[in-house]
């Protein structure tokens, strides 16, 4: 973690670290899988106190990240790493984007969206950071890994999220090398009014010239980014949609697989943005 970061915070559950190398995947038994979710039954997610909460969102305005240290538990980790690991023989490698549909009723994808404890902590962050009520709204989740080749295109694409606030939990991460950090420039801009002003923000910053001038400024160290080192158990929030964020390379035999939660499109209800879309 980088040395200015947040201090942890310590729920009771345990958890542990671990990468996975494209050398030595291996397929996962049904039982083996079919025991793992047997697990999900239990809680994913602690009851945060408001004090920890308050907490977070304090680092998150201070030092653009928040994060409860072993919050995930090892079993429900399990489950989640023996499907990323199915999928990554299926597809023999490479990028890989999960929506919830893919990922089962059961996964820890769908079991956090449905926990009373997650949906607290996120609609209590969300409160105390831009002094709205949470709206009772679901949430938009993702599993994304990278490997191989294209591990390295992903690198330093640097931008902000749709939604206000971004969760990130690590599954696998790699274990030697270069470990392909969160990076941010965090709290760069206010929610925006209207969605064509915060498309004039992405268009500012999602072109060439953008992203080729500020990877150039921060590997000659003009420019100094927050480095956030993840670790599988832990839980970590920063406000998305107000941060420029991009993650580091790794090592091409490596895994770097994480689930993403976000929470509140503020443009949700645009006319232009959904004509756009169209």
């Amino acid at each position: 973690m980088d040395k200015n970061g947040p201090a942890p915070l310590h729920p009771e559950n345990s958890a542990s670290t671990g990468g996975e190398s494209l050398k030595n995947t291996k397929s996962t038994s049904a039982a083996e899988i079919s025991s793992a979710e047997r697990l999900l039954s239990a809680p994913v997610f602690p009851d945060l106190a408001d004090s920890t909460l308050a907490r977070i969102v304090q680092d998150m305005n201070q030092n653009g990240f928040g994060m409860v240290e072993k919050c995930i538990d090892e079993a429900h980790l399990s489950s989640l790493r023996a499907f990323i690991m199915q999928k990554v023989v299926e597809q023999r490698g490479e990028y890989g984007p999960f929506d919830p549909g893919h990922s089962g009723s059961d996964s820890l994808l769908n079991a956090l969206s449905l926990s009373s404890e997650f949906n607290r902590a996120c609609r209590t962050i969300y409160r105390l950071g831009t002094g709205k009520t949470g709206p009772d709204q679901t949430f938009y989740h993702i599993l994304r890994w990278f490997s191989g080749d294209t591990g390295e295109q992903h690198a330093y694409f640097f931008h902000y999220d749709s939604y206000v606030l971004t969760v990130l939990i690590p599954a696998i991460m790699p274990s030697r090398g270069p470990m392909g950090d969160l990076i941010m420039f965090p709290n760069r801009r206010p929610i925006r009014n209207t969605y064509l002003t915060n498309l004039f923000d992405k268009v500012l910053l999602d072109n060439r010239l953008t992203q080729r001038l500020l990877k150039k400024a921060m590997l000659l160290k003009l420019i100094k980014p927050v480095r956030v080192q993840l670790e599988p158990g832990n839980v970590y929030f920063f406000w998305g949609y107000r941060s420029v964020h991009a993650n580091e390379p790794f090592d091409h035999d490596q895994i770097r697989a994480t689930a993403v939660f976000h929470y509140v499109n503020p443009h949700a209800d645009s006319r232009i943005r959904a004509f756009i879309k169209r």
